[in-house]
């Protein structure tokens, strides 16, 4: 008998490929491309829709909907050099005290124009009603008791505001980490949203996937509501995006065009730039390295959009006179692969993550791994990366300074043991795990 799955569309959109979505969009995508003939996977708009069947949704089949949906928004990459340019131009001839205010009116507008979208939607759009079953829109409607199951990739979705353990379908959740809960993350920093999204999933859904050991760990522990319902998942990564490589001369072109010599060593970060990820933490840690081997040439790299951190951009100046630091945009993957393959290091010392995937793209990108202690990164890095304090810059340092002077024999077999430890974490491993465990959960269900 064939089992009715439901995915939620607003999981699977991304402008970028990081984060929880691009998790759930790897997933789906490995699911719905693999031969599984007693599953019908459907893509389920989040709202509610007035006036028809209870808890019912627009749905369109997955297959559809994924052709028609690009992960990344076509025309993105076109689009941000000269929105990053226009933002260092207002940098440079707007005055700080005007931020706020600007923020302000940008906020404002946003709104305005969403409302009005809003607005004008309800005004042109058809109220789909209960008494439209014989239309041709019919089979675009679907009741929540028609599913045998449903997943919900992110804890934010509407449906834990329902009351989804009435229904006989199963309630599947994901949970990736409890950085609200650890770390203050400034003016983002939401949890009273997060406890609240969180303690409804944890008491309403039937099993919750955890993508460590940490994560799981940390999910008893804040909302006990969720013990013995509970397993875990190792997320995957994007093998062949890291594997791919420019030329040897296309490598030297692309770091000098980046500003980088590529004569001299360098370190990399690569990722969003938030509080947790310790940037200040890198930057500290190579002027406490310059000053303890003032004879020894290295620069520092940062990928990733800088938002106006005071921080952060005072640790570049101020790192900048002792040595180079060079912070770009986000770039295409085979140059990022690149970047990531002739780096001395990749300095991942983040004060909390949920699993960690840069790590695992450094590792098969050949790469040297320093990262943090805490959390899942032991876990899921193994013997096969340099361990730090991330709270001491001091310890990050030593690891810096232990990949400029290991032989390189010794870095050859660590890097050769790293890449074959990361082909372990696939995406295709990751979505036969789901689907196996949601499998046993609706067989128990029917016996039961």
């Amino acid at each position: 008998m064939t089992s009715k799955i439901g995915l939620f569309k607003s999981n699977l959109h991304d402008t970028y490929p990081r984060g929880a979505r691009r998790a759930a969009r790897a997933i789906v995508e490995i699911i719905d491309g693999s031969s599984v003939n007693n599953q019908t996977f459907i893509c389920l708009e989040e709202k509610k829709i007035p006036n028809s069947r209870p808890l019912s949704f627009d749905y369109e089949p997955l297959n559809e909907w994924l052709k028609n949906n690009p992960l990344s928004k076509k025309g993105v990459s076109k689009y941000s050099l000269p929105l990053s340019a226009i933002k260092k131009l207002a940098r440079l001839f707007i005055p700080p005290i005007f931020y706020p205010l600007i923020k302000g009116t940008i906020y404002s507008i946003k709104a305005f124009v969403i409302n009005l979208r809003k607005l004008i939607s309800k005004i042109t759009k058809k109220v789909s009603s209960n008494l439209a079953h014989n239309n041709e829109n019919s089979q675009k409607i679907i009741a929540l008791s028609e599913l045998d199951a449903f997943v919900a990739f992110e804890p934010f979705n509407e449906i834990w505001m329902l009351p989804v353990e009435n229904s006989k379908a199963l309630a599947i959740g994901w949970f990736y980490d409890a950085v609200p809960k650890r770390l203050n993350e400034g003016e983002h920093w939401r949890p009273d949203l997060f406890d609240t999204f969180v303690s409804l999933m944890a008491l309403r859904a039937n099993h919750i996937f955890c993508d460590s050991k940490s994560a799981e760990s940390d999910l008893h522990y804040f909302f006990p509501a969720s013990l013995g319902k509970t397993s875990v998942i190792h997320l995957g990564h994007d093998i062949e995006r890291f594997e791919k490589k420019l030329s040897d001369s296309d490598t030297t072109k692309t770091l000098r065009d980046a500003g980088v010599d590529p004569v001299i060593p360098y370190f990399l970060f690569v990722g969003t730039v938030e509080p947790r990820k310790n940037i200040t933490g890198i930057l500290l840690a190579a002027q406490k390295l310059k000053q303890i081997q003032p004879d020894v040439s290295f620069q520092i790299v940062l990928i990733g959009q800088i938002p106006g951190q005071n921080e952060i951009r005072r640790a570049i100046k101020q790192t900048n006179i002792l040595l180079p630091v060079h912070a770009l945009e986000y770039l295409p993957d085979n140059q990022i692969s690149t970047f990531m393959n002739r780096a001395m290091g990749f300095v991942f010392p983040s004060k909390w993550e949920g699993f960690g995937i840069p790590n695992l793209e450094a590792m098969t990108a050949e790469t040297l791994v320093i990262t943090s202690d805490l959390g899942p990164m032991p876990e899921v890095c193994g013997e096969h990366a340099l361990y730090c304090d991330p709270y001491d810059h001091t310890s990050i340092a030593m690891q810096m300074l232990r990949c400029l002077e290991m032989p390189k024999e010794q870095r050859a077999q660590r890097l050769k043991a790293a890449k074959l430890h990361a082909s372990q974490y696939t995406w295709k491993k990751a979505a036969g795990e789901m689907m196996n465990t949601i499998n046993q959960l609706l067989e128990a269900r029917k016996k039961a």
